[in-house]
């Protein structure tokens, strides 16, 4: 199978398979118009292609969830097969599963098979009521994002916590249907105790501090407590028509597989090296990194792999993308505190240190003095705005949890000491310490990688 792949109402691209491996392959008219060596559907796909079966495969994985979600989505897919580890096991898998459900995806790109006669068009919205809610979130096991083909919705969207895809429009739920834009993200309450207050809460600190500008509360749908957030890659006009801005996570990037997203190092080796090579503003992309990095230190946020930072491509035009998709894991005591990425010379999220940070500043490029005043500023900044906490509709066990866990971690961090561990009763699940990841059940104690697989390049195994 081949597939068409689409920017807007854009088509750019198609992807064919040749001898088990596939390959994305820009359109004439496309290079015709922005011309060899643009990233513009991926940093790792430029202009003119075809593109790298490696980099292409980690393109198109990267557009689908990862984990239960997936397996339920495969599950309905003839031919599409996985991994035990939950994983597409050949390229042509992605193919098969995009052409199903790709024509609402991240960024600005739709899929649909090739020559099949789907283009992207406004589609429709559904309204959904309250019971329609409630239904949507309780049948997210078996029915991923929304997603329902049989319906028209088409959507896929990476990640492995549960989530679900609506448009808001004028104060209404709707669900995007025929390829219609989604404008919000859902994710409900489930593994890890009170999680949609906590990501609310420290969600605002980061728009507080100018890291987002999303808007972005709990919700409660039914029994649950769900995190609801805007999307920073759709925006809706005046009219209520939803405009879609192209984007990327780091993984994709970088040709690198969502399974390996906790495999990319420190953030100032390959990710601060794909803004060098294409950022519009490199010494403004570089400290947004380094403010992002500063953040989740502060926030007790160990979970910053490579799929948890994104960038904006706008036809060759390259830019950081806010933050998102960040929560004080710290208030979780089985998660042991090892960071989706080094920072300086530190790997534990307890031994983190303003040297730490600012050593990293400066390996991505920036003058210490620049690096150690982003430093101080972002914590100040977030201290600050975490006394502001308390006017959240969220539950108060979350609010002192981060609240104690960010000031006693930005005090340590301001004089020169190690941030530590979280202060007694800051724990939200109450339970012993122990070595679960935050994408797993508490029971699954796997941890990622302790090695680097990738070294210096993407992988090359297609």
């Amino acid at each position: 199978m081949e597939l068409d792949v689409w920017l807007n109402d854009r088509l750019v691209a198609h992807v064919r398979e040749r001898r088990r491996k596939v390959y994305a392959d820009y359109t004439e008219e496309t290079v015709a118009s922005c011309g060899p060596e643009v990233p513009l559907l991926s940093c790792s796909l430029p202009t003119p292609g075809p593109g790298a079966s490696d980099r292409t495969r980690a393109f198109l994985e990267g557009l689908l969830p990862e984990g239960a979600a997936l397996q339920a989505m495969a599950a309905q897919v003839r031919g599409a097969s996985l991994t035990a580890g939950g994983v597409p096991e050949k390229p042509t898998d992605s193919v098969l599963l995009l052409a199903e459900f790709g024509r609402e995806c991240a960024g600005a790109v739709a899929t649909a098979p090739a020559g099949g006669g789907w283009s992207p068009g406004p589609g429709r919205y559904d309204p959904v009521d309250t019971a329609g809610l409630e239904r949507l979130v309780n049948d997210l096991p078996s029915s991923p994002l929304g997603a329902d083909p049989g319906a028209g919705r088409r959507m896929s969207l990476a990640g492995a916590q549960p989530k679900l895809v609506l448009a808001r429009l004028d104060g209404r739920w709707y669900e995007p249907v025929d390829g219609a834009a989604s404008t919000h993200i859902l994710k409900p309450t489930r593994t890890w105790p009170l999680s949609a207050d906590n990501e609310a809460a420290v969600m605002s600190l980061a728009r507080s501090v100018g890291l987002t500008g999303s808007e972005s509360w709990v919700k409660e749908v039914g029994p649950q407590r769900v995190y609801v957030v805007e999307r920073y890659d759709r925006t809706v006009l005046p009219s209520g028509v939803v405009v879609r801005s192209h984007q990327e996570d780091l993984c994709q990037a970088l040709g690198v597989r969502p399974a390996d997203k906790y495999s990319l190092g420190r953030p100032s080796q390959r990710i601060a090296r794909v803004l060098r090579a294409y950022s519009a503003d490199v010494e403004a992309d570089l400290t947004g990194l380094l403010r992002h990095l500063t953040f989740r230190a502060v926030v007790g946020d160990e979970d910053g792999h490579g799929k948890n930072v994104s960038i904006l491509l706008d036809d060759g035009r390259v830019s950081l993308a806010p933050l998102y998709d960040s929560l004080c894991t710290m208030a979780y005591p089985k998660l042991d505190g090892k960071m989706g990425g080094g920072v300086g010379r530190q790997v534990s999220l307890f031994k983190v240190d303003r040297q730490a940070l600012v050593e990293e500043g400066q390996a991505m490029g920036l003058p210490a003095e620049t690096a150690t005043a982003v430093v101080d500023e972002l914590a100040e900044a977030v201290r600050a705005a975490a006394a502001g906490l308390d006017r959240l509709d969220i539950d108060g066990r979350a609010v002192v949890s981060v609240k104690a866990i960010v000031a006693q971690r930005v005090d340590n961090l301001l004089n020169g000491r190690p941030m530590g561990t979280a202060p007694m009763g800051t724990a939200l699940d109450g339970d012993r310490p122990g070595t679960a990841r935050l994408d797993t059940k508490p029971k699954a104690a796997t941890r990622r990688p302790q090695t680097n697989p990738l070294g210096e390049q993407p992988r090359t195994d297609g």
